[in-house]
């Protein structure tokens, strides 16, 4: 397997169906498993995730509130660009005392809905 520099990949989260970047994220990880024999999914958990500004940060928690799906971008160091909905599990807010504050976002969909787009 060639390796993939985790520096050149970013996950951005984006309201479902417009260019609306709400959040961007390095240090993801994009897991894949099987819930039952039928139906294969994909998280992502993203920590230290960056909120664009307070309009993003009130349609992020109006999104997952209302249990809406996000448009969820990664861009890999090869070019490619893997896309998919999905729904938001948790979102949570590290507060530390001298740092930016930023927020753990864990997002799920269905594995047959990862497209890969260049």
């Amino acid at each position: 397997m060639a390796k993939r520099p985790g520096t050149k990949c970013k996950v951005y989260v984006y309201k479902s169906g417009t260019n609306m970047v709400l959040a961007a994220q390095r240090n993801a990880t994009l897991s894949h498993s099987t819930e039952n024999i039928d139906t294969e999914v994909f998280s992502i958990a993203c920590n230290k995730a960056f909120v664009t500004d307070d309009e993003a940060y009130a349609t992020l928690r109006e999104e997952y509130v209302q249990g809406n799906e996000v448009d969820v971008y990664i861009d890999l160091p090869t070019g490619e660009k893997l896309f998919s909905n999905c729904t938001i599990n948790t979102f949570d807010n590290d507060i530390p005392y001298e740092e930016l504050s930023t927020w753990f976002i864990s997002l799920q969909g269905l594995s047959t809905q990862l497209e890969v787009v260049k």
